[in-house]
């Protein structure tokens, strides 16, 4: 546990500026994660798989692929996950897309990327609500003109964080993630809590968590 003590205060010196610089809101020219469909595999149940032509929607963060021609939901009742480019890593937590942004043997760190939709509607307010229409296929409000943004007026976004610790998933929280942490950790795991540049909201804060899992 002394090792791990020294460990979080080492991190914890660098989480002054990682604090900062997340606050900047980050925008998508686009509705899709990916400004072009690329190649990916999905991952099936039972160690199946296919290849298809997908991106990330970033209504809902679905998993959507065309096929002759159409964009498409994916039905991820047997879908695990899916890798694009055979190096991007994404785990489906409910029946969303979450991106592998830390892994400790079998245990992961996930991010689900959306549209931040209450600060988007905060910022169309002055907007007239009949310029948007609803697409059915996709389940979102997406201007008629363009389905793109110049970066400075793109989609607000908002990463949402799980924990899938050997197959069960939990939100990244401390009320869910305290239940998991030993008696032997939990004190290392209360200091951490105390610093005050810490953050549950904060993706290199929530990678030092990855120690307390076994």
């Amino acid at each position: 546990m002394k090792q791990l003590l020294l460990l979080l205060i080492v991190f914890c010196s660098s989480l002054t500026v990682t604090a900062q610089q997340n606050q900047i809101i980050r925008r998508s020219a686009s509705v899709y994660t990916f400004s072009q469909f690329k190649n990916a595999k999905v991952l099936q149940t039972f160690g199946r798989s296919v290849n298809a032509e997908a991106n990330i929607h970033l209504k809902d963060a679905a998993l959507v692929f065309k096929q002759d021609g159409k964009i498409l939901r994916a039905y991820t009742k047997n879908i695990v996950g899916v890798v694009f480019d055979d190096t991007l890593h994404y785990m489906k937590v409910d029946s969303a897309m979450a991106r592998v942004v830390a892994q400790k043997g079998y245990n992961y760190l996930l991010c689900k990327t959306t549209v931040n939709m209450s600060r988007l509607r905060s910022e169309e307010s002055d907007v007239n609500q009949n310029d948007y229409f609803h697409r059915p296929d996709l389940g979102v409000f997406l201007d008629p003109d363009e389905e793109k943004r110049d970066e400075d007026n793109g989609y607000p976004l908002l990463d949402t964080y799980y924990f899938n610790v050997q197959g069960l998933i939990i939100p990244a929280n401390e009320s869910s993630f305290k239940k998991l942490v030993s008696k032997d950790e939990m004190q290392a795991f209360k200091t951490l809590m105390a610093n005050r540049f810490w953050s549950w909201k904060d993706e290199e804060s929530l990678k030092m968590l990855m120690d307390f899992l076994h």
